[in-house]
């Protein structure tokens, strides 16, 4: 039975699997309920599999992120494999030779063959630039041109900073909450999501020796697991924390030393459209502790695979009387 959907596999740091179904819009409850009774017949009477005809294509990743070292490009094939969990390579995918680019305005960046030695022993092969530094509202221009394969590329709009800031907002009962926020009301480049991070910092005095101890704010504790939920990126332009839980980590934090200062630092990032669509497409449904950036299983680079996006930060730190009353 011959699928309607377009099947290819591309790795980039783990392999992932990519499902693009070209006839999607026309699914509904027929085309469900068609699809069981076929899908029951070749389960019963035939082998069954959705694989199509394999097509290489180049996959890429790369998120531009002014707090990293060096700005780094992912490269590589999509490649023909066995159907499995984690499924078995049948083509070349690793790219042994390619030009990469990175152009704003009329500065062109390009980016320097490196292979690191990962964690698990093995070799990955990147892309890096220690020249480019991302800024605020400028388009960037990604291109990757692999002799023999063709030419790959992705533009994006990095967003106006956004002046992160956070206050307090009482309660009729409790210690309220805090409310992190843009410090801006208008935007040259608005920003498509928002991230958040809190920490309280306690400096304490041990042994005569001064240190400061640091732990995030969570967003709440999980009903059915009792573990702590961290904030995600999201459309929405600010963030609420309680208040109650500034106040229970600073104490936790603290112990019974003696506290010389306590502080909060918030930390902001803006996000563009295809970063924050990749984010919530790949990660935001099964993981919401952590955000993945290994994996662009859908695709904003034209004539490929895979995604290029832009992260900024910005920072704000203040006293924890601030908040805590």
């Amino acid at each position: 039975m011959k699928s309607k959907c377009d099947r290819f596999l591309i790795k980039t740091i783990p392999a992932s699997v990519v499902w693009r179904c070209d006839n999607a819009k026309h699914a509904g409850p027929t085309l469900i309920a068609v699809l069981v009774v076929l899908i029951s017949l070749a389960a019963c009477e035939n082998d069954f599999s959705p694989k199509t005809d394999f097509q290489r294509r180049i996959a890429v990743f790369a998120v531009l992120n002014p707090e990293a070292e060096m700005q780094v490009v992912r490269v590589a094939y999509s490649y023909d494999a066995k159907l499995g969990v984690p499924p078995e390579a049948l083509t070349e995918r690793e790219v042994e030779s390619a030009t990469v680019r990175v152009r704003r305005g009329g500065v062109v960046y390009t980016f320097r063959d490196t292979v690191f030695l990962a964690t698990d022993g093995s070799r990955v092969r990147a892309w890096i630039s220690r020249d480019l530094q991302p800024l605020h509202e400028h388009e960037y221009r990604l291109e990757v041109s692999i002799p023999d394969a063709g030419e790959v590329h992705s533009t994006v709009l990095a967003p106006s900073r956004m002046y992160v800031a956070a206050e307090r907002v009482p309660a009729d009962t409790g210690d309220g909450y805090m409310r992190v926020h843009p410090g801006v009301a208008m935007w040259k480049m608005r920003p498509e999501a928002f991230y958040y991070r809190v920490w309280v910092g306690v400096q304490v005095r041990e042994n005569g020796r001064i240190s400061e101890r640091r732990a995030e704010v969570p967003l709440r504790s999980d009903p059915m697991s009792g573990q702590w939920m961290y904030t995600v990126p999201q459309r929405e332009a600010e963030q609420r924390l309680e208040i109650k839980y500034v106040r229970m980590l600073a104490d936790s934090l603290a112990g019974a030393d003696t506290v010389v200062s306590r502080r909060v630092y918030v930390r902001g990032y803006v996000m563009d459209g295809n970063f924050y669509s990749y984010y919530k497409i790949v990660r935001g449904f099964d993981d919401p502790v952590s955000v993945r950036l290994d994996k662009p299983d859908i695709s904003f680079i034209e004539g490929g695979l895979g995604v290029f996006g832009v992260l900024l930060p910005d920072s704000a730190d203040y006293l924890y009387s601030r908040f805590v009353k």
